[in-house]
């Protein structure tokens, strides 16, 4: 990752962290490929400087007053929310494949994944609680989708989205736009790239 430079030889607050474009990773047992690239550690060594650079930066760019914790998805988004909440001082709260046998769980579908992992569990919200989930990419928005319907079935309050990458496609935004979703985003990537996924 670069970071531009301010005269003077400094980060600029302004600029954003530049990342790699991302590239397509075929995997086994799932639905369709993942989105490979540096601030992912599963495929090769992630610089925590350069993640936290790319947080820092979104955070700055999105008023958190009202944000009570940060919600991270499996198992991409873990690493990005982690970041994004040291980063912040927000409590995080992970969702998880294995459905905690308690009361509260609020429970969401991705569709991209094979059952029994299709099914993500969240545990440790209250009904008011107010989040922000953090992704490590989006791509076509049904997932947030899917876990912003969930959450606010459980009255939990959460109309933002931070995320490392998204895809350039209007049809996604239009979908998260039409459940009253802000996107917050580092950097984009082709649609077709996220097309590709699923061949």
């Amino acid at each position: 990752m670069r970071v531009e430079r301010a005269p003077g030889g400094r980060p600029s607050a302004d600029a954003a962290p530049v990342v790699a474009a991302p590239a397509v990773m075929p995997v086994v047992g799932r639905a369709r490929a993942q989105l490979a690239y540096p601030l992912d550690g599963r495929y090769g060594a992630m610089d925590p400087v350069a993640m936290k650079s790319a947080v820092e930066w979104l955070a700055r760019g999105i008023d958190l007053t009202a944000i009570d914790y940060v919600v991270g998805i499996p198992e991409g988004g873990y690493a990005p929310a982690y970041a994004f909440a040291a980063a912040t001082g927000l409590p995080v709260i992970f969702a998880t494949v294995f459905k905690p046998d308690v009361a509260g769980v609020v429970t969401f579908r991705e569709a991209h994944d094979h059952p029994p992992l299709d099914l993500k569990h969240i545990y440790g919200l209250a009904p008011g609680d107010r989040v922000i989930v953090v992704e490590d990419e989006v791509t076509s928005g049904r997932t947030i989708v899917s876990c912003v319907r969930a959450l606010r079935s459980a009255e939990v309050h959460c109309d933002q989205v931070a995320t490392i990458y998204a895809a350039d496609d209007a049809a996604m935004r239009a979908r998260l736009a039409a459940e009253g979703v802000r996107l917050h985003v580092l950097a984009q990537f082709p649609a077709d790239v996220g097309e590709r996924l699923y061949r």
